[in-house]
């Protein structure tokens, strides 16, 4: 299989710790059985979070982080269009948290 000229291809047992290896590859067989065409020999892992975001943002105030029209609601993390992933989504949550204590 042809990668994008900036990735790079390697074994996930080269770069992750055998006991998250073994997690993952059990994981992908059992839900390979579950969704056909999952599991092939032409899939592609890019790093262990994938970089995607929703296609829309809901707006919010670069200030308060709330939204700009309907009090006291916050939006955060993938669904709102402020994270890619589930650590960025995490660290979103945390800092509308944070901002939601100190009002």
């Amino acid at each position: 299989m042809q990668l994008p000229a900036r990735l790079q291809s390697t074994q996930l047992s080269n770069v992750l710790p055998s006991f998250i290896y073994q997690a993952l590859a059990k994981g992908f067989i059992a839900f390979g059985k579950k969704m056909r065409g999952f599991y092939t020999d032409e899939a592609v892992v890019v790093a262990t979070e994938s970089r995607t975001s929703s296609p829309v943002r809901i707006p919010r105030n670069n200030d308060t982080l709330m939204h700009p029209q309907i009090k006291n609601l916050y939006p955060c993390g993938e669904g709102a269009g402020y994270a890619g992933g589930i650590v960025s989504a995490a660290m979103d949550g945390e800092r509308v948290a944070k901002m939601i204590a100190v009002m």
